[in-house]
């Protein structure tokens, strides 16, 4: 009997090991990774080639592409859309989002605090980890999420800090253990149910720092720079800032200013400009026209695609395209290729050192230029369709 009911122990350890999913578990493996590197035809040369088709809102990562599936998320094989590995957690509360954290991990978040953090390559749990709620009512959070979903809002700041915002706080986890470094406390996230204080209208991080643009709802948006490790603010802007401008890297942040037709280099950590540059006949202040790699800015405008160099704002190239004035478009770049729109139909491929056309593709539909991640582009085509382009 005894042996009996310590099977019966063990059997439901197991189980609820399985639950709660220990760091090191394997996630329903399906087909597996590819055994060797992918290298289909066309990968690696001037032409513009179609490798495979992904769905939308997922991202790549070498062999695969992640996406959402159901409440949890699946890695799908380039190869063949086999799926290499699936990850559901029907037992949760709503899913809120997932995040790329690096080039092998991703984050992902679901609405009851809990926080997972996935290799990829590898299909293993890494760290979970549980938020505390914030100060924000039930009621008025619930109202908050049906109206505004963005108010849970996922993003990595450097250097490996996970940054959450949800429930009138935000939280700052290490992304090597989950370990919490800081939170953010706010008075309210909105106004909802007449509630009073501060309302954020924008969170993002930018390397060493996190740019929250936040304002009460009759007055003007104002900003703070908030050191990414540990919370503190480094410096203040005035009108909002974090959905018009990117990380440079290198302790560096780019601004459009549309109001003043230029590109403004700030230094991340305390806000002193570096350097300007005039931005002719721009009509948008969208920071996807701008591409980064490691030392080149690539900007794309009606007229002619610039390249600048970090370091000084120098420019290192130009290229025009005949016909008539180009409606800017997202710029993808990993240093060595450069992906822009000639128009609406056509993509244009550009060595990213010289600005030189290494291919043209005409398309059946419209298409819009979505990430690059190594050597692989992810393009849509109309509205049911994204393209893997090398």
């Amino acid at each position: 009997m005894w042996r009996i009911r310590l099977k019966a122990i063990a059997l439901a350890c197991v189980a609820l090991l399985a639950m709660v999913a220990w760091p090191g578990e394997i996630i329903g493996r399906a087909a597996g990774p590819p055994g060797e590197p992918w290298q289909p035809p066309g990968r690696g040369t001037p032409p513009i080639d179609v490798l495979a088709e992904v769905s939308y809102g997922s991202d790549l990562f070498g062999d695969v592409a992640v996406e959402q599936r159901g409440s949890g998320v699946a890695a799908v094989r380039l190869a063949d859309g086999a799926d290499s590995w699936v990850y559901q957690r029907f037992w949760a509360d709503d899913f809120v989002d997932w995040t790329r954290v690096d080039d092998r991990h991703i984050a992902v978040v679901w609405r009851d605090g809990r926080v997972t953090l996935i290799n990829v390559a590898t299909g293993r749990i890494v760290w979970h980890a549980d938020l505390p709620a914030g100060p924000e009512d039930e009621f008025s959070r619930r109202v908050f999420d049906e109206e505004w979903p963005a108010m849970w809002e996922v993003s990595v700041a450097g250097p490996g800090s996970l940054m959450i915002q949800h429930d009138g706080r935000t939280d700052v986890l290490d992304t090597r253990t989950g370990a919490a470094r800081c939170t953010l406390l706010f008075a309210t996230c909105s106004t909802v149910g007449g509630l009073g204080g501060l309302s954020i209208r924008g969170i993002q991080s930018m390397g060493e720092v996190v740019l929250i643009d936040h304002g009460r709802e009759a007055d003007a948006i104002e900003g703070v720079a908030l050191d990414a490790e540990d919370g503190t603010q480094r410096w203040t802007y005035a009108g909002g800032l974090t959905y018009i401008t990117r990380d440079l890297g290198q302790g560096r942040m780019v601004t459009i200013d549309h109001a003043g037709g230029e590109l403004i280099v700030r230094k991340a950590a305390d806000g002193k400009i570096l350097w300007r540059a005039e931005l002719k006949g721009l009509d948008t202040n969208d920071a996807t026209i701008l591409g980064v790699s490691d030392d080149l800015l690539t900007v794309d405008t009606p007229a002619e695609v610039i390249a600048y160099r970090i370091v000084d704002g120098g420019v290192a190239w130009r290229t025009s395209f005949e016909g008539a004035s180009r409606r800017p478009g997202s710029v993808l770049t990993n240093g060595q290729v450069t992906y822009v729109r000639g128009d609406e139909r056509t993509l244009i491929k550009l060595d990213a050192r010289t600005g030189d056309v290494l291919d043209r593709r005409r398309f059946a539909e419209e298409i819009e230029l979505e990430v690059m991640r190594d050597d692989l582009a992810k393009v849509s085509l109309g509205l049911d369709h994204h393209l893997v382009i090398a």
